[in-house]
């Protein structure tokens, strides 16, 4: 999965990409049509790649990049495509967050085959078939429980929109409504399932992971539990490269 952020006040354009994009199914899309929305939307989703184009009045295309390169991790990532008007004039001093320019009027399929391109290098490794199995298991969970299913989807929701770690009660709404269930009946059954895990320090998963869920004796919240274990995924599937 490769997560896209597009920064374009022209809601035409966005919807044309977001289109292009939806066709080969391996994309998920957040747009902003400001300036400060860009920047407050990278730091909140933290996206794979990041599409900003010079049409945003409200904060300059070069402040943007400034402040995006603030962070020394995010200086060292070449993830973001410029779409610019052709005479535009750029004044830059952070050109290593740049990865391509190009100027309007853009040749047909040439934005998204540049997505495509450089989301060989940024993207989110899909899930496999029954690592969260693994994983869970390896954890003490007893995949018979009525709330195991939960706290599978619970991590895969998160793993690919980490955003959402922020509040609990948004993977509530999400899990009761993909199941149909009330929202009490989800929570009481996640709490349900992690609790063998709480209640035991033997485990037979690996030592990093073990060092991760570690809380100096106390029991994790299930907030803590769901939001260690889509870090360390994050961490693992993508090589150490957290961001």
């Amino acid at each position: 999965m490769v997560n896209v952020l597009i920064g374009n006040k022209n809601t035409r354009e966005i919807d044309i990409l977001c289109q292009e994009l939806a066709n080969e199914k391996n994309y998920r899309v957040d747009n902003a049509i400001t300036g400060y929305d860009a920047i407050s939307m990278y730091w909140k989703v933290n996206p794979d790649i990041l599409v900003l184009d010079n049409n945003l009045s409200d904060i300059s295309l070069e402040d943007i990049v400034n402040r995006l390169s603030s962070s020394p991790v995010e200086r060292k990532r070449c993830n973001t495509i410029l779409t610019l008007s052709p005479h535009y004039s750029m004044k830059l001093n952070n050109v290593a967050k740049i990865n391509e320019i190009l100027y309007k009027p853009i040749q047909s399929n040439e934005l998204v085959e540049a997505i495509k391109m450089l989301s060989i290098d940024y993207n989110t490794p899909d899930i496999e078939f029954g690592e969260i199995d693994w994983l869970l298991q390896s954890l003490n969970f007893n995949c018979m429980s009525s709330g195991y299913r939960y706290m599978k989807d619970a991590i895969i929701y998160c793993y690919y929109r980490p955003d959402q770690l922020e509040f609990l009660n948004t993977v509530l709404k999400y899990l009761a409504y993909k199941y149909n269930v009330p929202e009490t009946r989800v929570r009481d059954s996640l709490k349900s399932c992690i609790r063998p895990f709480n209640n035991t320090n033997v485990y037979s998963c690996s030592n990093d992971l073990y060092k991760v869920l570690y809380n100096n004796g106390d029991k994790l919240s299930l907030k803590d539990f769901i939001e260690r274990i889509v870090f360390y995924l994050i961490k693992v599937k993508r090589k150490d490269r957290l961001f």
